[in-house]
Formats: C-alpha cells, structure tokens, sequence
C-alpha cells in the first residue's frame, strides 16, 4: 500500500509541474519567472523542515501521508481559480503552500520506509522509491504534458487532485506508523542537530544531496531548452518529452547501479564519488548540446547519475540514523536540498534574464558536482 501510494502521490506531483510551468508561461516570458516555480516547489520545505522533522518524531506517520495528501489535492483545486483570475503572484503562494504541506509528507514517507523493510532491504527499498520517482517523472511529464496540451492547464490541475485523493486512500489502507519514540525522549530539533556534530561522517553523509543539487539550476532551465531554445520544439509536449526523458536516465540509475553494487556499503560510498565527477561531464556535455535530441542525450546521462546518488545517499543514511532521529534527519537532508535547489535554480534564471544564454548558465555550474567529490571523498575514507 506505501508504494502504490507514494506512485500515484508522484504522478500527481509531475502533473502539477507542468502545468504550472504552462500556466506561468501564458502571463511572461521571463526566464527568472519560470524557474522561480522551482524555486516555490523547492526551497519552503527548507523553511518548514525545523517544524516537520520533530512532528513526524512525534506523530503517526500514516495520519500525517493521509492528512498531506487530503490537502494538496485540495489546493490542486485551487490552482484553477487562480488561474482563471490571472494572478502569478497568487499561483506562487499556492505553489508555496503545496510545498511547505509537502514538506511534512515527504520526511514521513522516508521516515516510513525502514519501519516496513528490513534492514538488510534498505537498498532494495529506496531503489524501489527512486524508480517510483523516476518512472512517474517518465510517465507523468510525458502525459501531463500531453494532457496539458490537449485538454488545457485547469484538467491537468484536475487531474492532479483526483491522483492526491487516491494516494490518501492507499495511505489509509496502512498500519499505524507511530515513530519509535517515548515522553521521555527529547523529539526537539535542536537535539536532533547536536547528534549529527556527534557524528561528523554521518553529517557528511546527510548533506550528500544538497551536494548534489548545488548545479540544481541545470534542470530548472529544461523549459527553455523544451520551449523554443530549438527550433521547431516548443510547447508543453516537448516540455513534458524533455522531463520524462530525464526521468527515463534517473529510472536506470535508481535500478542498474544497486544491482552492479550488489549493495556493498563500501562500493556505494565508492561509486557516489564516481557519480559526481561524471555530472561535471554531463553538464559541460549539455552546455555544448547543438540539437534537441543532444540535450535529451545529455539531460538523461545526468538523471541516470543523480539517480545514482539519490538512492545510493538515502540507503546510507538510513543504515546508519538512530531510528527515534529519523524524521528530524530526514528533514534536515531534504531542506538541505530544496535549499541548495533553490538558490541554483534562482542563479540560473537570474543569468538567463541578464543575458547569458541558456548553455552558457549550465556552463557556470557543471564544475559544481566537485565539491561532492570532496564530501563523498570524505565519508569514504571516514567510513574506512
């Protein structure tokens, strides 16, 4: 039932993307207003993460997917009013809602995780997670964008909810998920802090993804590249194409690498050193792309890379948290990233709208993945 639940949950999350992005695009063309959609979708779970990591230590944790879910199918709604009144402002304050509601749900699902697997089925399990989230990439960017397209931005937003509704239902279905904690643990955050400069590795190891989204402004330019960069491929059809192709690379990644590991700790700490210097080279491969389908080429070997990291990172950290410290650290990781993603992505339209060309942005930030070499480099030898 998790599974089910958190697939559907994220086919309903790439319906919103797009249509967003379509929605943004009829008011301007500005290229700083379209990634700021990023930034709304990313950087509030860093605001909320203080307040989510301790709830979801203190709640159950099926309530707290069902109650997420309820209410971002409801503000999917919302997002048609605000549309049809043509009110950017008011569809970014939506969007930031949606997020700061996400940022509760989305420690809770990782949280939820190693209550339900062993742990020897940790790697088996976020692989699992991190297809879920790439298939739905896949398939979700490609039909939203074809529902967006066909049928227009507010049945998208329709769609949208009808997906969070059933991803509530699949939630409710769960045994309760109440965390491993008692009255006389101390659930604040400020502890949860304290154990991780307890254990500078483990921190290290906590702030592998938000190394990784550092040169996040690459993927929050994917609709300049699928609206009009090329000629003869603009509109969100091209748009959805270029986001599942990227989903398509990050689904091989989440299950090819685990199984060429065969999930040996000391292989993934290995491999995640790898993962980072070859994104260098996909995106100085992607800043030189001369055609459409190039950029597909390039876009995809750099999802198939983070896919890498993205499930390879979380089995590592779940291995090695305290099981009462679980949401606090998972929120601390995951504002960490959204942080990291929303301050790239912001750069990256910032540059766009100053005049710098699409690929000379990328440009600025492919070096950036080193400094995941130097922390991946680290928890390794660490670890060692």
């Amino acid at each position: 039932m998790f599974f089910c639940g958190q697939l559907v949950s994220f086919l309903g999350d790439w319906f919103t993307t797009i249509a967003l992005y379509s929605a943004v695009a009829e008011f301007t063309s500005s290229a700083l207003a379209l990634t700021l959609v990023l930034v709304c979708k990313t950087s509030p779970i860093f605001l909320i993460a203080p307040i989510a990591g301790p709830i979801v230590d203190r709640v159950d944790r099926r309530r707290l997917l069902i109650a997420t879910d309820t209410t971002r199918g409801f503000l999917a709604l919302l997002f048609i009013a605000l549309h049809q009144l043509g009110s950017l402002p008011a569809i970014y304050a939506c969007a930031i809602a949606s997020t700061l509601v996400a940022g509760i749900a989305i420690p809770a699902k990782q949280a939820v995780l190693p209550r339900i697997v062993s742990a020897q089925a940790y790697a088996v399990a976020n692989a699992m997670g991190g297809a879920s989230w790439a298939g739905m990439l896949t398939l979700g960017a490609a039909v939203g964008g074809t529902a967006t397209a066909v049928l227009g931005i507010d049945a998208s937003f329709v769609i949208d909810a009808c997906t969070f509704g059933v991803s509530a239902a699949f939630f409710y279905r769960l045994p309760s998920q109440r965390p491993p904690t008692d009255k006389s643990d101390n659930t604040g955050f400020v502890e949860a802090l304290r154990y991780l400069l307890r254990n500078p590795a483990l921190a290290a190891q906590a702030s592998i993804k938000t190394c990784q989204c550092l040169a996040g402004g690459v993927f929050a330019l994917i609709p300049l590249f699928g609206g009009g960069l090329y000629e003869g491929h603009e509109g969100a059809w091209w748009l959805g194409m270029l986001y599942a192709i990227r989903g398509l690379g990050t689904l091989v990644g989440t299950l090819w690498f685990r199984v060429l590991v065969r999930d040996r700790h000391s292989t993934m700490r290995l491999s995640l050193i790898g993962a980072f210097a070859g994104q260098v080279v996909a995106y100085w491969l992607l800043a030189h792309a001369t055609s459409f389908t190039a950029a597909c080429v390039y876009y995809s070997l750099s999802g198939l890379l983070q896919g890498l990291v993205w499930v390879f990172a979380g089995t590592l950290l779940q291995a090695g948290v305290d099981p009462r410290y679980h949401g606090r650290v998972f929120a601390m990781e995951f504002g960490g990233l959204t942080l990291a993603l929303a301050i790239s992505s912001s750069l990256a339209g910032f540059f766009v709208d100053a005049g710098i060309p699409p690929q000379g942005a990328i440009l600025m930030m492919a070096p950036l993945p080193l400094v995941g070499v130097l922390v991946a480099l680290y928890v390794y030898l660490a670890e060692r």
